[in-house]
């Protein structure tokens, strides 16, 4: 990773606050990541992905003090893997894998019309999801993108697991009530 961040940079000086930024902030970094994907591959790709966008910000972050530079690290990490959380959603749910589908008459593929609707409800939700509190976003992705069980869940935020049951509901009738909101217009 340290070869590829110095070319990352035009400046050697710009290189070697990378690769500093990098050892600094190293395990915070994946620390950050693996709260969202417990593949460790994931996580290099994250963490990758996330420097990248650090570099364009150089200028930006010589100028903040440790403890703020560090917060914009792991808020860069944080809004990074949700990114890649949604791109691994839109991808399992665009692209069915075939060879698991039965073979059965009765159960027949989708249709062009379901795939679109099952796009276009995607890309609303995208445009709600920050509108949502973490807690709801924790829901909504624990359960139905990294398939948790509600005892899982119910681990995480620190509650009952008869419990999560009745926020998913209300979180999902909230989600549904925003993206109703945004049905005219245009994505």
């Amino acid at each position: 990773m340290i070869a590829w961040l110095d070319t990352l940079a035009d400046d050697p000086r710009e290189a070697e606050f990378m690769i500093w930024l990098y050892h600094e902030f190293k395990p915070i970094m994946f620390a950050t990541a693996k709260k969202y994907v417990s593949n460790p591959q994931d996580c290099e790709d994250i963490v990758q992905d996330s420097l990248e966008r650090l570099v364009k910000k150089i200028s930006l972050l010589r100028q903040k003090e440790r403890c703020v530079l560090a917060c914009y690290v792991v808020f860069t990490v944080r809004n990074t893997s949700i990114n890649h959380l949604k791109k691994q959603a839109s991808a399992q749910k665009i692209f069915v894998n075939l060879s698991d589908q039965p073979d059965d008459p009765l159960s027949p593929e989708p249709s062009l019309d379901d795939w679109l609707m099952l796009v276009e409800d995607k890309e609303r939700l995208y445009r709600i999801w920050d509108q949502l509190t973490q807690e709801e976003q924790l829901l909504l992705s624990g359960k139905y993108i990294l398939e948790y069980s509600d005892a899982e869940l119910a681990g995480q935020l620190g509650c009952a697991p008869a419990s999560v049951r009745m926020k998913l509901t209300r979180v999902r009738r909230k989600a549904r009530k925003l993206m109703d909101m945004y049905e005219g217009e245009a994505i």
